[in-house]
């Protein structure tokens, strides 16, 4: 992750710690502020990349100090968390321009995720794409295509759902998912891969399967299977070869000649 300037915005002290230890162990610049007035004004001093406020503070609140942040700064990137979440105080932060919404507790390494990617994807709407998409398989990136995420290269062809990490990422968010944009380029792949048609039977291992679960192989029995067998004969052969039963010598008694 490239170093960032970030301004954390919580009043508890052990938290407010926390995740300024950890994101300056990391190499980034990481400023601090207990309240949404404080925020404001080092918010007017510097142009942070990053913000992560608090939903309650005392005074001002998050989402008072997000609109505010917005307002001057429509680009401006800020995170919200909580320990009180609720529907409304989500929707509420979301539409008002934040790129995520967690609630506490939560996995300092989860959080470096969000921020991460929030400089991959573009947060700003645009049109929907009616361009019709090529007929090749994506590359560079189907994400980059539609216009969501910044130019990304591609080698994964149409196993995106299988390998890569960031598509897996990008479709865990409903944002990303439901975006008009990714649309057809997700139905497009799926025409490549012979819409009913499982990837066992494009690949040649079966002769003919029909298959509804184009992009959740993760959900399908018969993968499921098929993976097993093929982790234990990876196994098999990494096992050391058990060692040769013990040759048994039996001597014949000489024939008695002496009766």
């Amino acid at each position: 992750m490239q170093k960032e300037t970030m301004l954390v915005v919580e009043d508890e002290d052990i938290m407010r710690d926390a995740l300024e230890d950890y994101f300056s162990g990391e190499g980034h610049t990481v400023d601090t502020a207990q309240d949404g007035d404080k925020a404001l004004e080092k918010f007017n001093l510097n142009n942070y990349d990053i913000m992560i406020i608090d939903l309650r503070l005392p005074g001002r609140d998050g989402l008072s100090v997000l609109k505010e942040v917005r307002k001057r700064n429509p680009q401006a990137k800020v995170i919200m968390i909580t320990a009180y979440p609720s529907l409304e105080t989500e929707t509420q932060a979301r539409e008002g321009g934040a790129i995520d919404y967690l609630t506490k507790p939560f996995e300092l390494n989860y959080l470096e995720t969000l921020i991460r990617q929030s400089f991959e994807v573009d947060i700003v709407p645009t049109p929907v794409v009616e361009e019709p998409v090529e007929e090749i398989l994506p590359t560079p990136c189907i994400w980059s295509q539609a216009g969501i995420a910044k130019q990304r290269g591609c080698d994964m062809g149409y196993t995106c759902e299988r390998g890569c990490q960031f598509h897996a990422a990008m479709m865990k968010q409903e944002k990303f998912r439901n975006d008009e944009r990714i649309k057809p380029y997700l139905e497009k792949l799926h025409s490549l891969l012979g819409k009913s048609r499982c990837k066992y039977t494009m690949s040649g291992d079966l002769s003919y399967r029909s298959c509804t679960r184009l992009f959740n192989c993760a959900g399908c029995e018969l993968d499921q299977a098929i993976q097993y067998r093929s982790d234990l004969k990876f196994s098999a052969k990494k096992k050391p070869q058990t060692e040769q039963a013990a040759q048994v010598t039996i001597k014949e008694k000489p024939i008695r000649t002496d009766h």
